[in-house]
């Protein structure tokens, strides 16, 4: 995403014979790596060694270091500008508290983006200045309106005690799952009601084996879709996770087709595998809007890989890939096979409230006993207003 940008800001640099301002210093440091910019998160993995050794830390050291001495926090007034900044430092964060060794190296850096994020966090009435970039996005025409209270699309909950989407779960970010039946909203909560009253189990074990799909489950129609909408969560100056409007992607599924499948899960392969058409749109700088994925746009994934940094361990086990291609590698199987949350909300035999508010809370309160959290807390030093 930003590796066009960095190359004007470079350009600039030379015929202006000026450096770039200390925010675009901060996040080349921090978030091009490889020669790449970042999709939607920082290319960070569980392995990587990048912004821990040699000159890539020094280099984030140093410009960590101008952007506090420089309060450089104040330059940018703009709330999305900052509110980007500091999703941004706090996905770095978390990476680098999260993982093992270089341990001073990892203090180092976590101690100045504490510092960082907070100069960075805004107070509750002006988050809500935030725009809704979702909202302009239905308004011309890009998404549907999936939050529309009498709408078609159904928000899916499993009403537990953890996000229903806990396979993408960060605290940085609310993830909610979407559905809409080709009939609209009757239909679709008919369907909903129909697989929670199921006595049919969406996987079946036996024997010690591996889990099998249930192909005995109901099964819904062509053309139904399915949405998931991450929506970022900010921190504000008393250290409070405070849910937003402000949606970094959206990813929709569209089934033009059901093809019986097979039991085996994730047949990538198979006779389902191709009957779903992926559409996904991402926030993009300066003001948030939200743009189409481009067919054939690719990227090396950050989630659901084995960990390893192509930049210093080989590309055999990540490879650069097409992003709409990706999502078909766990979501290949027939029609409601292929929804990987099922597991989840079939569970919920009644509806309990406003799904959207059960799972910005569960989401909040999991993210709260994070011990990542609690060191980002307690080195920024966050203090409650008088």
């Amino acid at each position: 995403m930003r590796t066009a940008h960095v190359a004007l800001l470079t350009a600039a640099a030379v015929l202006g014979g000026a450096q770039p301002p200390v925010w675009n210093r901060t996040s080349r440091c921090l978030f091009v790596h490889g020669g790449e910019g970042e999709p939607l998160d920082p290319l960070l993995w569980a392995r990587t060694r990048y912004l821990l050794t040699g000159t890539s830390h020094r280099q984030a050291l140093a410009c960590l270091d101008e952007f506090l001495r420089s309060h450089a926090e104040r330059a940018v007034p703009d709330p999305v500008e900052r509110a980007n900044m500091q999703r941004e430092l706090w996905a770095v964060f978390d990476w680098a508290a999260a993982g093992d060794g270089f341990q001073r190296e990892r203090r180092a850096l976590e101690t100045r983006l504490a510092e960082a994020i907070r100069r960075l966090a805004v107070v509750p009435a002006e988050l809500r200045t935030l725009p809704d970039n979702y909202a302009a996005a239905v308004s011309a025409g890009l998404l549907p309106d999936v939050f529309h209270a009498d709408g078609g699309w159904i928000c899916l909950s499993a009403y537990s005690t953890e996000p229903t989407a806990i396979v993408h779960f960060t605290g940085r970010s609310r993830f909610l799952v979407f559905m809409r039946l080709p009939a609209g909203r009757d239909a679709t909560l008919a369907y909903i009601r129909k697989l929670r009253a199921s006595s049919q189990q969406p996987l079946i074990v036996k024997d010690g084996g591996p889990a099998l799909l249930n192909l005995a489950l109901p099964q819904f129609p062509a053309g139904t879709r399915l949405a998931l909408v991450r929506q970022a969560i900010l921190i504000d100056s008393e250290g409070k996770l405070i849910p937003t409007a402000l949606t970094e992607s959206v990813q929709l599924r569209v089934y033009h087709a059901i093809t019986p499948g097979t039991p085996y899960m994730n047949y990538i392969n198979g006779p389902s595998s191709h009957d779903q058409d992926f559409l996904e749109f991402r926030m993009r700088r300066p003001h948030g809007d939200l743009v189409p994925v481009h067919p054939g746009e690719t990227e090396y994934a950050t989630f659901s890989t084995h960990d390893m940094d192509p930049f210093e361990s080989g590309k055999l086990w990540n490879e650069r890939g097409v992003i709409l291609e990706r999502c078909r590698a766990c979501h290949s199987d027939s029609g409601i096979h292929a929804v990987q949350s099922r597991v989840q909300w079939m569970k919920a035999k009644d509806e309990n409230g406003d799904p959207i508010v059960w799972e910005t809370e569960v989401t909040l309160a999991r993210k709260q006993q994070q011990p990542e959290f609690k060191l980002l807390r307690l080195l920024g030093r966050f203090q409650a207003r008088p």
